[in-house]
């Protein structure tokens, strides 16, 4: 088909791979600014600045997660690739089933926190997304994913809330795993890097796939299908939630209030429809998502809001 501009008409994905860097993030500009073709990936086995959103810093264990930014040149003005963040969180569910296979327990399912952090079903955090434009059509997609735990913050102490693969209380243990084991696999389990590698490629192409098909309908996500395929692994919709705003303080130095309700769905432009307290609903583009338990307080402190920030992670 003349015209194509999909992976399989372009040839194999080209994947960098190394092994320290500041963050893949910051090299993959680096690599493109001085003349790497795109769309290329490029990934680390450790990061040495990793970071996430709102600048929040991300762990990157020596070999034990996934980090990985896909670069993208993008045809379509920047108003239109509001679905591109929430694509991403697609194609790593996409790229876990494809390597791993379905969880054959309930424990083991990953989903999508929205807008497009990894979680489990009873909400630990896998891993987590971060998007940024380097001038007019370049885009950077950075993942990050946590493969073996437990997950340590610099102190040593383990990072609340934090899921892995692979390992004891792994979400998706290999061969001779057990969930709740108390010790690691033995050897018939896949080494670390032959898992890293098969994921980084399925990760690779499925972001060039759900990047295509958004470039083909103009940014449109209902037309390209992102906006159904999201839908079906969000976490986030039919639950109640807390919506804590993001960016800076008011001239009175106070933060806008947090947002409490049920969130219903996502809407036409990859928003999330929250039905609030008092009857009124709202479309939130931006914020920090808690989901909250039947019985959990709604009202939002300044330590609740600083803990959501610490769960980021990103690449």
């Amino acid at each position: 088909m003349r015209g194509r501009t999909d992976a399989a008409a372009r040839g194999p994905l080209e994947i960098l791979r190394l092994g320290t860097v500041t963050s893949t993030q910051d090299e993959a500009a680096r690599r493109a600014a001085d003349g790497q073709q795109a769309p290329f990936a490029l990934t680390a086995r450790h990061q040495s600045g990793g970071r996430g959103r709102l600048g929040r810093t991300f762990a990157s264990p020596e070999g034990a997660s996934l980090a990985l930014t896909y670069v993208h040149r993008s045809r379509l003005a920047p108003d239109r690739r509001g679905w591109f963040s929430l694509a991403a969180g697609i194609a790593a569910i996409t790229a876990l089933d494809q390597v791993l296979g379905e969880p054959g327990d309930e424990r083991a399912r990953i989903g999508l926190k929205w807008p497009n952090d990894l979680h489990t079903e009873d909400g630990r955090k896998l891993g987590g997304i971060l998007v940024e434009a380097r001038g007019p059509e370049l885009v950077l997609l950075g993942i990050g994913m946590n493969l073996r735990g437990p997950v340590l913050q610099a102190d040593g102490r383990a990072v609340p809330g934090a899921a892995w693969l692979r390992g004891r209380a792994g979400v998706r243990p290999g061969p001779g795993e057990d969930l709740g084991a108390e010790e690691t696999a033995g050897p018939d389990e896949e080494p670390d890097g032959a898992l890293r590698e098969r994921l980084e490629s399925a990760l690779a192409t499925a972001l060039a796939r759900e990047l295509t098909r958004l470039e083909s309908t103009g940014g449109d996500g209902v037309s390209a299908g992102t906006h159904e395929r999201y839908t079906m692994t969000c976490l986030t919709v039919g639950r109640a939630v807390r919506v804590d705003p993001l960016g800076e303080a008011g001239t009175s130095g106070a933060h806008p209030p947090s947002l409490h309700g049920m969130a219903r769905m996502i809407d036409v432009h990859g928003r999330l429809v929250v039905d609030l307290a008092g009857g009124d609903r709202t479309a939130v583009d931006v914020g920090d998502v808690r989901h909250l338990r039947p019985d959990e307080p709604v009202r939002s402190t300044t330590r609740d809001a600083q803990g959501i920030e610490h769960e980021e992670y990103g690449t």
